[in-house]
């Protein structure tokens, strides 16, 4: 049973099993397939198309507002970098006035101001605490008071602090120089190896040495306002997550998603992540990682706020970056906050799920309403399409029924009538299609024997002008052979020695003259001697002169002559020759006896006499028969070859044709066409 008969039970209303009837519904084998699966596509693509515009204008509508909230996000994160400067700056302002401070630098002594500066750097949490006297020289350093006291004349914010005499504060990067100098321990601290990381600038080189500090300076001054030096403090920022940690805190309330913060700050040294709370796949801070190299070239270089979805360590995150600058306004690092965006991927995945999940039910909804008035609707068209099916496998004698008055009935009823016309049509055809292959069979045997009549008579008549020439040539010198010997002959006395060389020259020449003769017939030398002729009359004499010879003996010779045979115009001695030639070879094919017939008839389509010699010997193989009529080609121990080709030329020259028909086994007919009528002048 085919796929297609195994939906029959669905479109009866047995219903077949459910793979089946899918393969039916999305291959579209049957007219309820096709019902079924139109109707589910026609709910299905608009549902689907729904969806996905849906959920994609979800996505720009949540991706904006969350862009939106980043970018408030990065203002907070700002006021809380620049609050933690602005404290600093108020710190160090105060602390610049107090007495102990002022009073140290006007003695020129630090008796008491170690105690002092330990106290306030502790106080405020500061890495880095410096006196400078008024001439720019450091008077205390309190991280490291064994260290030089050289001058700070290059140092821009003491510089800028003394010519204003105004607080200052901001953000430098201090070289590992300087940070030595103020304590092994900050030089150690900033010391970073850089971790290349992917869709990264390459790194400039593989350790970070100097650091990012925040630095705040103020002038100190007696009472009466002489100023007497700087005091300036800085906190080191790198590995330093005060900051970041707060920005996340405050701006993030330390919310996680899947165990990863979905709210993240960092500070770059440059590119470099020099404070962050981006974690790394080992659940540590990504510090020593890069930027991507997209938001470096943004940032550092062209000093723009970059706003995007940017790859971080090992997520993609909503981000803003923005430029951070020291004192100078030159950029020498980035403040970045980021929004996870997985919470939001899974969110719109979700809700793409949904989209989904109610265009399936209504999928659903509409199949098994489809199925049920697909039934009614197949049923009858299925039962046509097998017996139509059955119709092509060649049963005509198929009728469905009409089931009622509807458009379906007149269907099956003209359905009906179309397979009753096509049996008499398909009838009718077979028998025109045999009559035209029992017409083409025997057009076919027509043309081949025609090719091959044609073929005959040209090699004939190339031999003929062949066997011409060769005859006129022989025949003079043999006559003068024959001349000279005959008369030598006549001088011999009967007991010369020559006597019976000479006569077997004669003998031998005459026999050539013969063959001439022979060669001469065959190539239409001799002209006939037209009569009106009765060819059975031929016949009769014929064989009436050899029926007695040792050949005949054991063959039965049977006459199928027609008597109103109409008479032709023809050479009898030439015609009673054609006779014998073939008569003989008939007997002489009979070795062990036979029956010889000989049958004439008018042929009124060809207008020509017809006579036919038939023997019961043993047929003549094919490769004999294309070469019987040539000149001197026998199968015979004994003979010259020369009477079919003879027989052959005479025929021809009466303008008639001679042909075989022959089988292995069963005997030849040789059949001699004269035409009917001619004139006596004819070559």
């Amino acid at each position: 049973m085919n796929a297609e008969s195994q939906t029959v039970p669905d479109a009866a209303g047995a219903g077949p099993r459910w793979p089946a009837r899918l393969r039916a519904w999305l291959g579209g084998a049957t007219i309820q397939g096709r019902l079924v699966r139109n109707f589910a596509i026609a709910i299905l693509v608009p549902a689907v198309v729904t969806a996905v515009v849906g959920v994609g204008m979800i996505r720009q509508l949540v991706f904006a507002q969350a862009q939106t909230q980043v970018n408030a996000d990065l203002e907070a994160a700002k006021e809380i970098y620049q609050s933690t400067v602005d404290r600093l700056e108020d710190a160090i302002r105060i602390h610049a006035t107090r007495m102990m401070i002022y009073g140290a630098l006007a003695r020129r002594d630090t008796a008491g101001l170690a105690e002092e500066m330990d106290r306030i750097r502790r106080a405020e949490h500061l890495d880095v605490l410096t006196l400078t006297d008024a001439d720019g020289r450091v008077f205390y350093r309190s991280g490291n008071p064994a260290a030089p006291t050289d001058g700070e004349a290059d140092d821009a914010l003491v510089t800028l602090v003394l010519k204003d005499v105004e607080p200052a504060a901001g953000t430098e990067v201090v070289g590992a120089a300087v940070l030595e100098r103020e304590s092994p321990a900050l030089a150690k601290q900033a010391r970073m190896t850089i971790t290349p990381t992917p869709r990264a600038r390459p790194p400039a080189a593989k350790e970070l040495r100097s650091g990012m500090m925040l630095r705040a300076a103020a002038p100190v001054t007696t009472p009466a306002g002489r100023l007497l030096g700087v005091l300036d403090g800085g906190v080191l920022l790198t590995r330093n997550y005060a900051i970041v940690d707060k920005i996340r805190q405050t701006v993030f309330k330390e919310e996680e998603y899947e165990g990863r913060p979905v709210g993240t700050a960092t500070i770059f040294q440059n590119d470099v992540r020099i404070s962050t709370n981006v974690r790394s796949a080992d659940g540590t801070r990504a510090i020593g990682t890069q930027a991507s190299a997209e938001v470096a070239d943004a940032v550092l270089s062209r000093g723009e706020t970059w706003r995007g979805r940017a790859f971080v360590v090992q997520d993609w995150y909503l981000a803003a970056y923005a430029p951070i600058r020291d004192i100078s306004g030159a950029t020498v690092g980035m403040l970045y906050v980021g929004v996870l965006e997985r919470p939001f991927t899974n969110s719109l995945w979700r809700s793409l799920l949904v989209f989904l999940g109610i265009a399936a039910g209504g999928v659903a909804l509409v199949y098994l309403v489809s199925v049920r008035v697909a039934r009614r609707i197949s049923g009858p068209i299925h039962s046509m399409a097998l017996a139509a099916q059955r119709i092509a496998q060649g049963d005509y004698s198929q009728a469905v029924d009409g089931g009622g008055d509807d458009e379906l009935g007149y269907l099956a009823h003209s359905f009906n009538t179309m397979t009753t016309e096509l049996q008499f049509a398909h009838k009718a055809l077979r028998e025109s299609a045999d009559e035209l292959e029992r017409k083409v069979e025997a057009r076919t045997a027509e043309l081949k024997l025609m090719q091959a009549q044609m073929i005959q008579s040209e090699k004939m008549v190339a031999i003929g002008k062949l066997a011409a020439g060769v005859a006129h040539e022989i025949n003079n010198p043999l006559t003068g052979v024959l001349t000279n010997s005959s008369l030598m002959l006549e001088d011999l006395a009967d007991d010369h020695p020559w006597r019976e060389d000479i006569q077997t020259i004669v003998n031998e020449t005459l026999r050539c003259r013969k063959i001439v003769k022979g060669l001469l017939d065959f190539s239409r030398q001799t002209r006939p001697q037209r009569t009106l002729l009765d060819l059975n009359q031929v016949v009769e004499d014929t064989l009436a002169l050899v029926r007695n010879q040792t050949v005949f003996r054991n063959t039965r010779i049977v006459y199928e002559l027609d008597p109103h045979l109409p008479t032709v115009l023809a050479d009898a001695d030439q015609m009673r020759q054609v006779v014998l030639n073939l008569v003989l070879n008939a007997a002489e094919a009979m070795v062990q006896g036979g029956e010889l017939r000989l049958a004439s008839s008018a042929n009124s389509a060809k207008k020509a006499v017809e006579l036919r010699i038939s023997d019961t010997g043993p047929g003549i193989p094919d490769e004999v028969r294309v070469r019987i009529f040539e000149p001197f080609f026998t199968t015979k121990k004994t003979g010259t070859g020369l009477g079919l080709a003879v027989a052959y030329g005479i025929i021809q020259r009466h303008h008639g044709e001679i042909r075989i028909e022959t089988s292995r086994g069963r005997g030849t007919t040789f059949i001699i066409s004269v035409p009917i009528g001619g004139t006596a002048d004819d070559d």
